[in-house]
Formats: C-alpha cells, structure tokens, sequence
C-alpha cells in the first residue's frame, strides 16, 4: 500500500464505522441495541478502496478484507448485547467497518476473525461470547442454506452442509465427520501455518457450539452429542462448558471432537420436506458453490431412485435411461459433481431403509428386494455395515420407541 493511499482507505473506514455507529447502535442507558437487517453473509467484509491494498487473501484465494459485514455485524451486536461486550470498541481498536455496498462482501482475514473474538472475549461481563455467539448463530443472509437446514430428512443429510463451511462460512474452518457405527465423530479444525492461529482456541468453540447449537434447533428431542473433547485448556471454568453443552466435556485431548452416537443420524427430523430441501440443495451448489449444472444431475438421480426404487435392480444402466444419459455420460457428471454411482446408491439404500424399518409395514425381506438386493442376507450384510446393527435389531429399537432417536 502506497503512503498516499493509506490514508484515504483508514478515513472512508472511519467514516463508515461512525455513521454505522450513529444509526445503528446504543450502548447507553439500559444497553439496548437495534440489530441490523440481516442482509448478508455470515463472515463477510467489504472492500471500502479497492486500491487501497488492505485485502489479503485466504488459504484457498478467497479475497479477504477489514470490513464486517452487515449479516455478520448483527449477530456480532446481539451476542455482544447479552453478554456486555463493548462492540463498539472492539471494531475501533482493530480498525474494522462497516460493508455497505452491493454483493456478497469478501471475508475477514483469520488473524483478524482470531483477534475479533479474543476482544470481544475478554471484554464480556456476562458469561462466555463466544457461546453468546452460537446461541444466535443463522443462516438467515442465505435463504438457500436456511431452507436446506430446515427442511432435511435426518441429521446425516446436514453431513453435506458441514462439508460446505469452507465456501459458506470460511476457507480456513472446516469439519471432519466420521462415522462408523455405533459411534459418529465431528472434527472442528481451524487451518493455518501460523502456529498461533491453527485450532485457535476461541475459533474451536465456537465452531463446537455452533455445531451443537444447530443440531439442537433441527432435532432438539434429541442428545446429539454425548462428549466434546478440546485439545487446548479450559478458558474458563470446566463447569461452565458442561452446563452450555449438556454433556461431559473433557481438556487437553489429542483432538478436538464431538463424540455420539451414529443411530441418532438416522432419526425423521420434524421439519422434513425432501422436495424443498433437493431444491434449497440445488441453489446451494449452483449460484454459492458454483458447481454450475452437475448437481441438478445428482439431485434428480435422488429423485428418480425414491420414486422407482426398482431402478436399484436395474443398475447403472438403468438409472441412465432414466435419465436419458448414456452410461458413460452419468458417470463422469457425477463424478464432476463430487460423487460416484457405487456412492450415491448406498447413501439412498441407507437412507430409505431406516425409513421403511422405521416407518413401512414391509417385512424386512420386502424392503430388501424393494431396494434392490437379491437376498435377504445380502441386505442384512449391507445394513449392518451402515448401521452398526442388522435391521431386525434397527426395527425392535423403532418400535421400542428407540427408532425416531435412532
């Protein structure tokens, strides 16, 4: 940056900060706050002088700037609000505007995510921000994600949103999920070569409560995790996290994790709508993952195998006369789609097998046959490797009362 132009790009900064300051925000008298439109995207800044040289990028190129946000801004002010942070200071001292103009805003470098959270952090006199923080966490400034977190089946679908936090919320926080019945981990991790920003600590639990916080609003009959392990040490006292989690949380681990159990993915969640959520999937990889026309693919090859489970039996070929694809052609569109007919089978089978187990009146040899399985043993075999249980013992526990949790 040029000594020239520095100067210009701090005082539109400033600028924006006051006027935002002016309009939008009390911290007086009682404390009350007026919460900005939700408008935009959860981490995202804005460019205020495009030569000024303040944008730096992330690790996967993503533009990066020193303005928040409006979508981001407002749950900033609301969990700084509970908890008595001063926002208002915290954005000074670290230079940060305000985005006001047209379109998705670039993203908060990490160093300033990082440092955005230890102020505000330290500056809280009433419990924990960054729990403050998860507690009104939303997707609201992006309809498509809102409607596809809603609208799924069960928790194993929201697998896919997880997968989905480096392009939707930030390139430098990511989730490993691992599943392998009877017990499913989630892995938070914050990427950085900086050793002081790799699974930053406050970065951690947030994205931890965050987790905890959505899977609590789409299936909040359930007890989704049973134990969260950190690898750093408490920050503040042990029993404050137990009583915000709900459950054992344990220290200086050798990785950061969420620990359940696998059978609770698989329980109907009451908001289920398939053809809303196939449609909220669909914009969501083509106008924000850019993906472009390959996951319209995808989603009408799920749409055609729930319809006509008897394309199970017809193989690859079948679906791809369903389709009107030749073989070759289906393949390598899901393969650019990131996903693999073996794949794409399998998760379908699962899926609709849990439903029919928990829900149907189809003997267990039915379903087999209806998904596409010669033999019942064959079945058996391929839902134990799923669920960790054959399905006679997946359909006791549904009729036990156990199978909706399951």
């Amino acid at each position: 940056m040029s000594s020239a132009s520095r100067p210009k790009s701090r005082s539109l900064r400033t600028t924006m900060f006051s006027l935002y300051s002016r309009r939008v925000m009390s911290f007086s008298g009682s404390g009350s706050v007026v919460v900005v439109v939700l408008a935009e995207s959860m981490l995202g800044g804005g460019d205020c002088d495009k030569g000024s040289g303040d944008d730096s990028k992330g690790s996967n190129g993503d533009i990066m700037g020193r303005v928040i946000g409006l979508h981001f801004l407002s749950l900033l002010t609301t969990a700084a609000a509970r908890t008595g942070s001063d926002l208002k200071a915290v954005l000074a001292a670290l230079d940060l505007g305000v985005h006001t103009r047209e379109g998705r805003p670039p993203l908060l470098p990490l160093t300033l995510l990082a440092a955005l959270m230890e102020q505000l952090e330290s500056r809280a006199t009433r419990g924990r921000f960054v729990f403050a923080l998860a507690e009104v966490f939303n997707f609201d400034g992006q309809p498509a994600v809102a409607a596809f977190l809603t609208s799924a089946r069960n928790l194993r679908q929201l697998h896919r949103l997880l997968e989905w936090v480096p392009e939707l919320v930030h390139p430098d926080l990511r989730f490993e999920i691992r599943d392998q019945a009877p017990e499913a981990w989630l892995h938070p991790a914050v990427t950085s070569a900086e050793p002081r920003l790799a699974d930053h600590p406050l970065l951690i639990e947030l994205m931890t409560a965050v987790a905890v916080h959505i899977g609590r609003l789409v299936a909040p009959q359930l007890a989704v995790v049973r134990q969260v392990e950190f690898r750093h040490g408490p920050l503040a006292d042990p029993a404050h996290y137990e009583a915000w989690f709900g459950c054992p949380v344990t220290f200086h681990a050798a990785r950061n994790t969420l620990r359940g159990d696998s059978h609770l993915l698989d329980g109907a969640l009451p908001g289920s709508l398939p053809q809303a959520n196939a449609s909220a999937e669909e914009t969501i990889r083509v106008h924000i993952l850019g993906d472009g026309v390959a996951p319209s693919l995808v989603a009408e090859a799920e749409r055609l195998l729930r319809q006509r489970p008897a394309l199970f039996s017809e193989g690859l070929a079948g679906l791809a006369a369903a389709l009107r694809l030749h073989p070759r052609t289906l393949q390598r569109r899901l393969r650019e789609a990131g996903q693999d007919y073996a794949g794409l089978v399998a998760r379908l089978r699962h899926e609709l097998a849990c439903e029919m187990l928990r829900e149907g009146t189809l003997d267990i040899d039915s379903i087999g046959i209806k998904l596409g399985f010669s033999e019942r043993r064959s079945f058996t075999r391929a839902f134990s490797q799923w669920q960790g249980m054959p399905p006679s013992a997946y359909r006791r526990a549904a009729r036990s009362g156990r199978g909706d949790q399951s």
